[in-house]
């Protein structure tokens, strides 16, 4: 029917009412959908109501009313009055109609409830028109509502209430509380239908969904209401139902019908129904779509009969008819032509459907398409004869037993074992036959298998055949299917193997049989035995070993190349012996000495090979360990620089390693054999020292020899070892052997001497620098007073002499202690970035003024040569006594040669060198040609007063201030020299990377010219401090004296008038001249200082260079010099 939503739902409404329902066309009044509850009232189905119009049903002269009142019908519920309508029991059922329109897609619809009409004029009585509501409710578990159109207000019933969960007490939840409580998926469409019913002209609303419980239950609930009054006063009152359990019923009942399509579709059957009232068949959509025909298909009994084959037909036609007319059901297997020609097998299946009388009223059944069935069927007989010759024609007996042990098949091989003909056999009991058989193994072992439904294997020796069979009993659903075999050879052949397993078992070595082929296989040939011995050695157990190949043993350290050797023997069929790493079980490695032998059979096919395989683990280990340590020992050999010797002390036979040749120059292949290659080359002063001391350690019981010497180089020149060694003993405590290293020491020991040559001069200086300070300090006030005396004694010309031979001998006293100062370091010197080329080149003047004609000054200057930072002044003086020094050796003329370089150290050169840092250098290389010197006296040059010059030619001093000079400029000397063969000396300045600035001149005397400024003078010598002082009042400037640091701040505290702080920098009483200095501007920001010293420590001079901004006067100095130093200072600034 075309029938809308609301029409489902008003039906369903009614249903739930308990109120008979009909839907039917507003024009025809024909009848489009009913209730069960109308169906059973009336006594007609439900088919046959829709097959007629309601026109049919009411009582004659009710039609014309009828259609009278239906035309003022609209979309809500209206009363249309009392009528009668026809049963089909007979009689006439009096009902009330209400009623409404719908709109649907094709007609009209109207749909109306009816209700029993009380007899007329006897209105029911209200109190039980109150039960009847109440049982209605409860019986059909309906619950009451109101809600108030206007104002959102509700009234529940309890049964409102027990429906969703709440309880009476809380009282209604309110609109939207309800709201909130419908299903999230059905609340939006609930409250869109709500309000159009709101603002529509229904009366009616009927609705269905979902609501989640506050305990979270989800139940299904429908409703049906209707609008009572208008306005403002507009109620909804109506009814709702649970109807959780009808949805899951009919989702079940829906689950249910579409599996039972499924399986329909799946085994391809179908449903079929001939009513014999009816001309035409029902049949199920699996029952066309077997007929290859439209789903919805409708056939006569005729046109159905006719898709049967010719030879089918009149065979489904007697079946058909005893069924209709006897009642004689029928099963058969039949064939059809589908629609589109194709031949199908089908089963049809059919019964008699009878009446409440017992007629015949129709037959139905079911139709399956047995196509597939029946060609298994014959695919199956096919491989039943096929297997029944494959059975009858195997290599063992077979035969098959019944449950009650007769036997149903023999085949030809069982009958050639047991020596009976398969007629004989057929039909018979197995323990009849064979009564031997009853009561042992045999028939335990059927019987077990029987019972258990499980296959059993055996061997059992049956007398009455002199046989040893073995036998495998299946279970089988017709009984049990037994295989057996004569296995008495194979048994024999088992039992002497057992003999020999037993035998080889026992053995340490192991035994392992494989098959000789497949050699070429992926895996290889496959073990068939293996001994205890390769359990115990392996790990694998026989089952694990059996059915495997040998590669389980192999991996990653198993020799591939030797396995590729034993591979090509087996190919040729030739014994083979091999020695292979292989692996247990867990992994371990083991060694084994391999011997595989290839087996033949009777007629000579190599059937087997057998593997005799020794454990030689350990011996390999050793023999590793051996190599291991021979190795260890070669390359400790090679790791080290040191010479390695093995000596043999029986034998006499002496081993190096090739350091022999790295460190000494001899190649050890042509050595002498015996400890004369090391006896002989033993520095003679230390060789009977040496050679006695290792005498007595191998005539004794030590273990240990250490020693120094000399031993000779192949260029015959000596190197210092230290030789360390071992004694091996014999059991009986007689050295046998003895192993020990030479290590050069050279180097070494050279650098000690150097240290130590380095250290004493160090100490030298110290000790020449505090000699120098207090000469200095002597020399100050016999140089002052010498002038003092020169300049009063100009008209006394023989005391003037006098006083001018004082002065110079106190000038030559500093020129002394000058040179002590460089020595020691202590000088100050002025630093400057100096361009030594061109510095050279005013030597090189002052040189040829110097040296005689009969020796030849040669000057190298490099390119690109860098610059240096050193005192020019001092670097001239060092260089003019290099070269007095050199005049001295060449008395009868030579070559002096200057070579300037540029030269880097790096750090395995400064290595050897005490105070030498990496870096780049200007090299300043002196070379003469005269005697040369000794090693004695090379190893003295630098100490100060060390002279080979005749008394009077000479201080010793000169060498001693170069020295001084470049190891306080930072940089480095080295003096070569042999007899004989001249002196080289090098000097390394440290390169400066600054701008170039040329050395400047010294500031020049000047005229002496004082000054009316007020000076400090601190000074602890007192004849100093009072020729200082004398001095300076002579120049004109006021003086103020103190002896000590402290002193001197009191002066400046209580003297505020000071211009200069002229102050010693070794001073008593805690504080230096730089400290009193730093205090004293501290009191006087701006006051002027000049510092006087014998020398300076580090007060004032930090690396060989003068402080900052510091101003300095070097005792011992001249009148002149004074004055200039004190007008210079007082007038900066």
């Amino acid at each position: 029917m075309a029938s809308g939503k609301d029409n489902a739902a008003l039906r369903q409404a009614a249903s739930d009412l308990g109120l008979p329902f009909c839907g039917f066309d507003a024009g025809t009044l024909r009848i489009l959908d009913v209730n069960d509850i109308l169906s059973r009232s009336l006594g007609y189905s439900a088919d046959t109501l829709e097959a007629m119009t309601l026109e049919a049903l009411l009582a004659p002269g009710e039609a014309g009313a009828f259609r009278t009142a239906l035309a003022g019908l609209g979309r809500s519920f209206t009363d249309l009055g009392q009528w009668h309508l026809r049963q089909h029991a007979g009689g006439w059922w009096p009902v009330t109609i209400r009623g409404r329109q719908l709109a649907t897609d094709a007609a009209p619809l109207v749909c109306v409830t009816l209700q029993e009409a009380p007899p007329r004029g006897a209105p029911p009585d209200a109190a039980e028109q109150g039960v009847d509501l109440r049982l209605a409710q409860n019986l059909l578990n309906i619950g009451i509502w109101k809600l108030d159109l206007a104002t959102g207000q509700q009234s529940w019933s309890e049964r409102v209430f027990d429906i969703c969960g709440l309880s009476p007490e809380d009282g209604e939840p309110g609109f939207d509380g309800l709201l909130a409580m419908i299903h999230p998926q059905d609340r939006a469409q609930m409250a869109a239908e709500l309000e159009r019913f709101r603002r529509s002209r229904e009366t009616t609303f009927a609705f269905q969904h979902r609501l989640l419980r506050p305990d979270g239950r989800m139940v299904h609930l429908r409703g049906i209401s209707e609008r009572v009054g208008s306005g403002e006063d507009a109620w909804l009152i109506g009814a709702l139902q649970d109807v959780t359990g009808d949805v899951r019923a009919r989702e079940e009942m829906s689950e249910a019908l579409q599996m039972r399509r499924i399986t329909a579709r799946m085994a391809r059957m179908g449903s079929w129904r001939v009513d014999l009232d009816s001309p035409r068949m029902a049949w199920s959509s699996e029952m066309a779509a077997i007929h290859e025909l439209p789903e919805g298909t409708t056939l006569s009994l005729e046109e159905g009969m006719s898709f049967y084959a010719p030879d089918s037909r009149d065979k489904v036609r007697t079946v058909f008819n005893a069924c209709v007319i006897e009642g004689t059901p029928f099963d058969e297997i039949l064939q059809i032509i589908t629609a589109r020609g194709n031949r199908v097998w089908v089963r049809a299946i059919g019964e008699a459907v009878r009446n409440e009388a017992g007629d015949i009223v129709a037959a139905q059944g079911a139709f399956q398409d047995v196509s597939e069935l029946l060609a298994a069927r014959a695919k199956a007989q096919v491989l039943s004869r096929r297997l029944h010759r494959t059975l009858d024609s195997i290599s063992d007996g077979f035969v098959l037993l019944d449950q009650n042990w007769r036997f149903l098949f023999v085949n030809t091989r069982a009958e050639q074992i047991i020596g009976r003909s398969r007629a004989d056999l057929l039909g018979r009991n197995n323990w009849d036959v064979f009564p031997e058989a009853a009561g042992t193994i045999i028939q335990h072992e059927y019987e077990r298998a029987l019972g258990s439904g499980k296959p059993v294997r055996f061997r059992v020796f049956f007398p009455p055949l002199s046989m040893m069979l073995e036998i495998d009993a299946e279970p089988t659903p017709e009984g049990l299917a037994v295989y057996f075999r004569d296995i008495t050879r194979e048994h024999a052949r088992e039992e002497r193997l057992r003999l020999l397993e037993t035998a080889v078992s026992r053995q340490n070595d192991i035994l392992l049989i494989t098959e000789a082929e497949p050699i070429d296989g992926p895996d290889g040939p496959k073990i068939v035995y293996v001994n205890e011995a390769f359990v115990k050695h392996t790990g694998y157990s026989r089952d694990e070993a059996i059915g495997a190949t040998p590669r389980i043993l192999q991996g990653p350290k198993t020799d591939r190349a030797e396995l590729d050797r034993i591979r090509a023997a087996l190919e040729h069929n030739r014994q083979v012996r091999a020695e292979l790493i292989n692996y247990t079980k867990a992994g371990a490695e083991i060694w084994l000495e391999i011997d595989i032998v290839p087996i033949t059979d009777e007629g000579g096919r190599y059937t087997h090979f057998v593997a005799v395989q020794r454990d030689v683990t350990q011996r390999k280990r050793a023999e590793e360990e051996i190599r291991l340590n021979q190795e260890r020992f070669r390359l400790v050999t090679q790791a080290t620089n040191d010479v390695i010797w093995d000596w043999e002390v029986a034998a006499d036979r002496q081993w190096w390693n090739e350091n022999l040749q790295t460190l000494f120059g001899y190649d050890r292949t042509r050595i002498e054999p015996g400890t004369e290659s090391w006896e002989t080359r033993l520095h003679p002063e230390d060789r009977d020292r040496v050679v006695s001391s290792i005498n007595d350690l191998i005539a004794g019981s030590g273990a240990f020899w250490s020693g120094e010497y000399r031993f000779r180089h192949a260029d015959g020149h000596y190197l210092t070892v230290i030789d360390r060694s071992y004694v091996i003993r014999n059991a009986a405590g007689k050295a046998i052997r003895m192993l020990g290293s030479m290590t050069d020491v050279t180097s070494q020991r050279d650098m000690e001497n150097r240290l130590r040559q380095s250290q004493k001069l160090e100490a030298v200086g110290q000790l020449t620098g505090g000699v120098a300070h207090d000469f200095n300090n002597l020399l100050t006030v016999i140089l002052g007073n010498g002038e003092l005396l020169a300049s009063q004694l100009a008209d006394r010309p023989r005391l003037r002499a006098l006083a001018d031979m004082t002065v110079t001998a106190a000038e030559r006293g500093a020129e002394l202690t000058n040179r002590l100062l460089a020595f020691a370091r202590k000088q100050p010197l002025v630093p400057r970035v100096t361009d030594v080329s061109i510095l050279i080149h005013g030597v090189d003047d002052m040189l040829r003024r110097t040296l005689p004609e009969s020796i030849d000054i040669r000057i190298f200057r490099a390119a690109d040569l860098w610059q240096a930072e050193i005192d020019a002044s001092q670097l001239e003086a060092a260089l003019l006594n290099l070269a007095l020094n050199a005049r001295d050796a060449m008395p009868d003329g030579g070559h002096l040669t200057i070579e300037l370089a540029n030269a880097v150290l790096d750090k395995d050169y400064v290595t050897r060198e005490p105070e030498l840092a990496p870096g780049r250098y200007v090299l300043i290389t002196v070379t003469d040609t005269g005697g040369g010197m000794a090693p004695d006296v090379l190893e003295r040059v630098f100490e100060p007063f060390f002279t080979t010059k005749e008394i009077g030619k000479g201080s010793g001093l000169g060498l001693s201030m170069v020295y001084g000079f470049v190891k306080q400029s930072r940089g480095h000397i080295r003096v070569y020299s042999e007899p004989g063969e001249g002196t080289c000396v090098k000097l390394y300045l440290p390169r400066s990377d600054d701008a170039d600035t040329q050395p400047g001149a010294d500031d020049g005397a000047g005229q002496i010219v004082g000054g009316p400024e007020f000076i400090l003078v601190v000074e602890d010598d007192p004849m100093v401090r009072e020729h200082l002082v004398a001095s300076l009042i002579g120049l004109g400037y006021r003086v103020e004296a103190a002896e000590t640091g402290p002193q001197a701040l009191e002066i400046l505290r209580d003297r505020p008038g000071l211009d200069l702080l002229f102050t010693d920098i070794v001073l008593p009483g805690g504080m230096n001249g730089r400290e009193l200095a730093d205090a004293a501007r501290a009191l006087r920001p701006g006051l002027k200082v000049l510092f006087t010293s014998g020398y300076s420590e580090n007060a004032i001079v930090h690396h060989g260079r003068l402080d900052p901004g510091v101003e300095l006067l070097s005792k011992p100095y001249r009148r002149d010099q004074l004055a200039t130093k004190v007008r210079k200072v007082l007038g900066n600034g």
